[in-house]
């Protein structure tokens, strides 16, 4: 008799928002990524690495390269068309309050 195992793989739950139409296939798309911290504040991904006031450049991603975008559970990275006042954000699960002390919130 053989033994069950269980697959185990990490989950990775996000919360996505579309806005003003959502993403529009051949578009290009400014994307900024963002950090939440315990107490709440929300402060640009790179504010640490770079001098005081100063913030990392915008990157430019195409249509397929936003499509593939997964944030870490403390993230939220915001796409915005160049185009038009459309895009996506993206937020971690920790970020959009998904899992609150391993307990899910409905």
């Amino acid at each position: 008799m053989s033994t069950a195992r269980s697959i185990r793989r990490a989950a990775s739950t996000y919360l996505v928002h579309f806005f003003g139409g959502g993403l529009q296939e051949g578009g290009r798309y400014v994307v900024e990524r963002y950090e939440t911290e315990a107490s709440g504040e929300i402060r640009p991904l790179s504010a640490d690495n770079k001098g005081a006031g100063q913030r990392e450049r915008r990157t430019t991603m195409s249509f397929r390269a936003v499509r593939r975008l997964r944030p870490v559970p403390n993230e939220i990275i915001v796409a915005t068309s160049v185009d038009r006042d459309a895009g996506m954000q993206l937020f971690g699960c920790t970020a959009a309050g998904i899992a609150l002390r391993g307990k899910w919130r409905c």
